[in-house]
């Protein structure tokens, strides 16, 4: 199975936006990141993670916070046509649970570790199944 099969779409964040905002932002359109950016380009990626440990557990006002503050500024990328074992081992060997996906170097969307890990779980089940078939 590559990459293409399971990405997702990343939304898009201005730097400048605050945290409250972004967390609004990933709220509605129900996702755990979104892309950060600035100056035209895409500056780091934003997680549910970075808001929990860098503005509420340090008891910050996420109000008064911009997202490049909180931001992760290193964005790890794999290939649209790579396969998700390669995926799930970039992931793994970074310890991060997030992909941008490129294509011909542009960025076209994300891949998760949750999408990796329910679909590698059909898999397995899908062929155990057919093996079991006489």
């Amino acid at each position: 199975m590559r990459v293409k099969d399971l990405m997702h779409e990343a939304i898009r964040i201005p730097a400048h936006m605050t945290v409250a905002d972004a967390a609004d932002a990933m709220e509605k359109r129900m996702t755990g990141s979104a892309l950060v950016e600035g100056s035209g380009r895409v500056v780091g990626i934003i997680t549910e993670r970075d808001i929990l440990k860098k503005v509420v557990a340090a008891k910050k006002n996420p109000s008064d916070m911009a997202v490049a503050d909180v931001m992760s500024g290193l964005i790890m990328t794999i290939d649209i046509n790579e396969d998700i074992i390669e995926a799930s081992r970039k992931m793994d060997e970074n310890r991060i649970r997030r992909l941008i996906v490129t294509e011909n170097g542009k960025m076209v969307g994300k891949i998760t570790a949750n999408s990796i890990s329910r679909n590698v779980r059909y898999m397995n089940a899908s062929r155990l199944v057919e093996s079991m078939r006489f």
